[in-house]
């Protein structure tokens, strides 16, 4: 009869192998850093995007192609996803290359998109798992997205002025933390659009239809 010891020990040596067994598994399933894009849109529209209308899809997965872009530029070796840091610089890279209605169709999902980041993230089959940390609150969404909007006004008008004013800007576009998208549409109706003639088919297409959206106001 096997003494307690010797069991435990050979216990022991079993769940060492059992483990290195999974991690094995693991590094053989495991997607290349190349891939994560394609990977996580691919789970976004099959769980997500294929209930929405078909230019919040294309809305959202645009955004989500150049928020991953964003956060891979730090390479497979940061593991940290800040959600709010990286937020922040994809929207500040966008800027004015599209119309306000983006950041009307944006807002809108953030709440549904972060939630999908949050779960499916930090799954995703790379050698050395993601982490997906600070979140933002739809408040700091909203300021977030007004801040970008002020900015790309600036930018448009190219008007001078000081952080203050800009400031001042950023609070009118909010009314308890929601955006005020008739102040928007107000301010950004008179300097129109134009859609790049050198973009592709599918990128004129979905531009026109963000610029035929009616969006309703303080609508979250």
């Amino acid at each position: 009869m096997s003494r307690p010891g010797k069991f435990a020990k050979s216990s022991r040596v079993k769940q060492l192998r059992q483990f290195r067994r999974r991690k094995q598994q693991q590094a053989s399933q495991a997607i290349a850093w190349d891939q994560v894009e394609d990977f996580l849109l691919g789970r976004y529209h099959l769980v997500q995007g294929s209930r929405l209308p078909q230019t919040v899809d294309a809305t959202i997965q645009r955004f989500f192609s150049e928020w991953l872009r964003t956060a891979m530029q730090a390479g497979e070796g940061q593991v940290q996803w800040d959600v709010a840091t990286i937020s922040a610089a994809t929207l500040k890279r966008i800027g004015n290359q599209v119309p306000w209605q983006f950041y009307a169709v944006l807002w809108q999902q953030t709440a549904r998109w972060q939630k999908f980041l949050l779960r499916e993230g930090p799954v995703v089959p790379l050698a050395e798992r993601r982490q997906v940390i600070h979140p933002l609150e739809q408040s700091e969404w909203a300021r977030l997205i007004a801040h970008q909007l002020a900015v790309n006004l600036l930018t448009a008008t190219a008007v001078p002025i000081t952080d203050q004013q800009r400031e001042q800007l950023v609070k009118s576009l909010l009314q308890d933390e929601q955006l005020q998208w008739n102040a928007v549409a107000a301010l950004f109706g008179p300097l129109g659009f134009q859609v790049d003639e050198q973009a592709d088919a599918a990128t004129k297409q979905w531009l026109n239809a963000l610029l035929a959206l009616t969006i309703v106001p303080n609508h979250d």
